[in-house]
């Protein structure tokens, strides 16, 4: 028990201790209430932005960062969020959306025995493409955001850096609302554009359970103005097979060599039944297009590609879009199939900031290609303007794969 002095001198001290207390509670609140004023003084001047932009779609995103005093990183990373749908928020009543959906609805164990999750988008569902930098040559087009993320895991997706914080693909199920917005916007969009619904996700890949293209094909038979484009590296046709074909819808198949396929893209259907799937939708009436991409250096890779050339020239698509390579340098690091191909990029300080494969060998690999391709059509995917011009293709008005003609 403390006498005297010595209860005093406790007393002093736990009293010095509670003022302590006090004061590092407060320095603590005083802290929250910083970050939670910092973090709606974001969110206003975020909101601020993407409402610019989306009043003026066509605005260099260097303008828009200067006009707000902000870093352009921001603004573009900003926008992919948004494009996204990954700031999730309060969700706002859409009037006539229903709480259940019957197109996207399965239950929990159906989900995981289809690899993808079910939740509802809380952003749009279109947007408009427009990040590629100049010297980089790529259409600007509409993305149609009915999913996130793809069950391929291919080693040099963009997907593993664009969606590393969501690590389950994600199918969107409030689709009324989806809907709803595809039909205002092939109302009100007036110049003929492409709606690509396989920029976030693949556009096939889950189409037998979810029934994406037997609602979504109808809706562009109707009109003549405006195409969707289903990308994918599935095989997956059975839904496309029962309708009559459109000359407003392209499906566009990505394919590689078979040696180059099993080594990089392991969890995707042979490149033999991409190619197959292509040639039945080709002679049902459909058109189809192939995008033969990313091309890699492999040794023999000139012997390695030329029966995937030969199968390509069988099918005769409308067009073929050559791709070689590119990566942002971090994606290494999140890569879901491992690492194995990036030792063919370097970093050659191109505009977009990717490496890719070393520009001469690159152009050696285009020019075989471009000889050996016997199709009407050939174009390039996000490549330098420099390339094209060494090539002697057109740089704004190719054709390739995202393009309207």
């Amino acid at each position: 028990m403390l006498r005297g002095k010595d209860k005093e001198k406790y007393g002093d001290t736990e009293l010095e201790l509670d003022r302590e207390r006090a004061k590092t509670e407060l320095e603590e609140d005083m802290r929250a209430e910083a970050r939670r004023e910092y973090q709606r003084m974001v969110s206003s001047m975020r909101e601020k932005v993407l409402e610019y932009m989306a009043v003026n779609p066509g605005a260099p995103l260097a303008e828009v960062a200067e006009k707000f005093g902000i870093k352009e990183h921001t603004v573009r990373a900003w926008k992919a969020h948004r494009t996204m749908g990954t700031y999730l928020g309060k969700s706002v009543p859409v009037p006539g959306e229903r709480e259940d959906e019957p197109l996207f609805r399965l239950n929990k164990k159906k989900q995981r025995q289809q690899g993808f999750v079910l939740r509802k988008r809380q952003t749009s569902f279109i947007h408009y493409f427009d990040k590629t930098p100049e010297g980089i040559i790529c259409p600007h087009f509409y993305i149609l955001a009915f999913a996130n993320g793809c069950p391929f895991e291919c080693q040099y997706c963009y997907l593993n850096l664009t969606l590393r914080h969501w690590p389950e693909p994600t199918v969107f199920s409030n689709t009324a609302r989806m809907f709803q917005e595809i039909r205002e916007w092939l109302y009100s969009t007036k110049k003929p554009s492409v709606l690509n619904a396989g920029e976030l996700s693949d556009s096939l890949v889950w189409d037998s359970e979810i029934k994406l293209t037997a609602n979504l094909v109808p809706l562009f038979a109707e009109q003549s103005r405006h195409k969707l484009l289903l990308l994918t590296k599935s095989a997956n046709i059975f839904e496309l097979l029962k309708m009559d074909p459109s000359p407003q819808v392209i499906v566009s198949f990505s394919v590689n060599a078979p040696e180059v396929s099993a080594r990089f893209e392991k969890k995707s259907p042979r490149p033999e039944k991409r190619l197959a799937s292509a040639k039945a939708l080709k002679l049902q009436g459909w058109n189809v297009r192939l995008r033969l991409d990313p091309v890699i250096p492999v040794p023999d890779w000139r012997e390695i590609y030329k029966p995937v050339i030969g199968d390509i020239n069988a099918i005769q698509p409308e067009t073929v879009t050559l791709g070689s390579l590119r990566f942002f340098n971090n994606l290494r690091h999140h890569s879901k199939g491992g690492v194995e191909i990036f030792k063919y990029g370097v970093d050659e300080r191109d505009p977009d900031g990717r490496w890719r494969v070393p520009s001469d060998l690159r152009l050696e690999m285009y020019e075989y290609f471009l000889k050996e391709l016997k199709v009407p059509r050939v174009g390039l995917c996000k490549e330098t303007r420099k390339m094209h011009q060494l090539l002697g293709i057109p740089c704004e008005d190719q054709s390739c794969n995202c393009s309207y003609d």
